[in-house]
């Protein structure tokens, strides 16, 4: 038996008569207790506590968690709600300002009572350094995700796309920190990278996470659709952040996908994922130049950098002004502190006696960025496995391009000219370089059809086998991403 209920507000009709109903409802269920509803309603036991006091009317969500967990019919008591909405001079719906801060308030009450029995999950990987540079990126995309209490609108979740190195997930994990303090019933995360372990299906990421945000394992449905039916729902019902990391198509994560109005969801991918409809999307550049100084700054320390500026600017260059490319060589040299830094970087680039214009190998430099178990060669090489033979041989043919690398030592090129380049028509050529773009090994110029191959995609690009020796098998024209013979004239 639960306790008592507080007395019946004063006869204030219709509001009355409904708190009365609600009463009634609850006796004829054997008066359980409202912690024991609360668990069932996923509202707080004061929410449903004060819907049956008759002081006022509660909202249709409140009301009907209230007759579903006593074990009413939703469709009658949505009826009557509306019938005591109607008399209390209402018309039964809230304007949409109104109904968006009601949802806001109840998720709030509901989501602190879930905090009081179990503790929030809070998986979110530490920020390995202050992120440099990305001020106005990160300014549009935490106005992306701000919450809209005042409109009927939800946040869409955000894909934040780029180039092997550029650093998607620091930009992401800097975002998700700052959007956690507002999300206090827990931050997911979940490494989608092929390198990671773990499941990598939507069904298997929810069960991941269902656990995490509290459901007994005995409660999780073995069927995957409904598994992903109640995740969906808890992060409707809850202020929950999600971090979905390296994910590499759309059908990873296209059934985890909800614009919720109170969660947030933060996607990271070197492919653009054009496949999913409705979410935002974030792209990210290379570092520009001061923005290299200044991680290489906080790598080295500012008074390394500071006394021979020269160096830094040569290994910036080299690196493409790429965040990995810098950390990795930053780290590199930070270990040898006894050495000059102009001496470690030549050391590092692999000049030889002819000084820093003579021509190295082009794997050399690539190939020592690393340190520990991280690499960059090995990222690039987790890009290039999933490309078909023909897409190998068009990014071998424009890292082999005789076109000068450009001030930022970026090689451009146009689909154009590399369709002249392989003899092959101009469309089916720009579907291998958009598919290149999705893989993470080129990026987009500021000019229309012109794209942009860094030196550490180009340098890796050179080091592979001649994609001619594997022999690609012809394929229909109408097969997107295989390049037909351009027919004579």
């Amino acid at each position: 038996m639960g306790r008592l209920e507080r007395p019946l507000a004063p006869d204030a009709g219709p509001v009355t008569a409904f708190a009365r109903e609600l009463r009634r409802l609850r006796t004829a269920a054997g008066s359980p207790g409202y912690r024991d509803m609360a668990t069932r309603a996923m509202f707080s036991a004061s929410v449903l506590s004060d819907a049956a006091a008759g002081y006022r009317l509660p909202t249709l969500q409140v009301a009907l968690a209230f007759a579903e967990a006593c074990g009413g019919d939703r469709a009658s008591w949505e009826r009557r709600w509306h019938e005591a909405a109607r008399a209390e001079g209402d018309d039964g719906t809230a304007r949409p300002a109104v109904k968006a801060v009601q949802q806001h308030q109840e998720n709030e009450l509901r989501a602190a009572e879930v905090r009081a029995v179990l503790p929030p999950p809070s998986q979110l990987p530490m920020e390995a350094q202050p992120l440099v540079g990305r001020r106005d990126l990160l300014q549009r995309a935490r106005a992306l995700t701000a919450p809209s209490y005042g409109e009927q609108r939800a946040a869409a979740p955000l894909v934040i796309s780029g180039q092997v190195g550029v650093g998607k997930t620091a930009f992401a994990l800097r975002l998700a920190h700052e959007l956690a303090v507002n999300l206090p019933d827990g931050q997911l995360y979940a490494n989608l990278d092929p390198a990671a372990d773990g499941r990598k299906d939507a069904a298997g990421i929810a069960g991941g996470f269902l656990e995490a945000l509290g459901i007994p394992t005995d409660r999780i449905p073995n069927d995957p659709g409904q598994r992903i039916g109640l995740y969906r729902s808890l992060l409707n019902r809850r202020r929950v952040l999600v971090v979905l990391d390296g994910v590499q198509h759309e059908r990873q994560i296209r059934e985890l996908l909800i614009a919720a109005p109170e969660s947030r969801i933060i996607i990271t991918s070197r492919s653009r994922l054009l496949g999913l409809d409705g979410i935002g999307r974030i792209r990210l550049p290379a570092l520009d130049r001061d923005e290299s100084m200044e991680l290489l700054a906080r790598v080295l320390g500012p008074d390394r950098v500071g006394t021979e500026p020269r160096a830094c600017l040569r290994l910036a260059d080299a690196c493409g002004d790429l965040p990995l490319a810098l950390n990795l060589a930053g780290r590199r040299i930070a270990a040898r502190p006894e050495w000059m830094l102009q001496d470690s970087v030549a050391e590092l680039l692999g000049d030889g006696p002819d000084g820093p214009g003579a021509q190295r190998a082009p794997g050399r430099f690539l190939a020592r960025l690393q340190v520990g178990d991280d690499a960059l060669s090995s990222r690039l090489d987790s890009a290039y496995r999933l490309l078909t033979p023909w897409a190998r041989l068009m990014l071998r043919q424009f890292a082999g391009s005789d076109n000068p690398p450009s001030v930022d030592n970026v090689v451009y090129e146009s689909a154009d000219a590399l369709a002249m380049l392989v003899e092959r028509s101009a469309q089916p050529v720009e579907d291998l370089l958009e598919r290149l773009l999705d893989a993470g090994l080129l990026d987009h110029s500021d000019l229309p059809g012109q794209y942009g191959l860094t030196p550490m995609a180009r340098a890796y690009a050179l080091t592979q086998p001649d994609p001619t020796e594997e022999d690609p098998a012809p394929a229909p024209a109408t097969a997107r991403g295989q390049v037909p013979a351009r027919q004579s004239r």
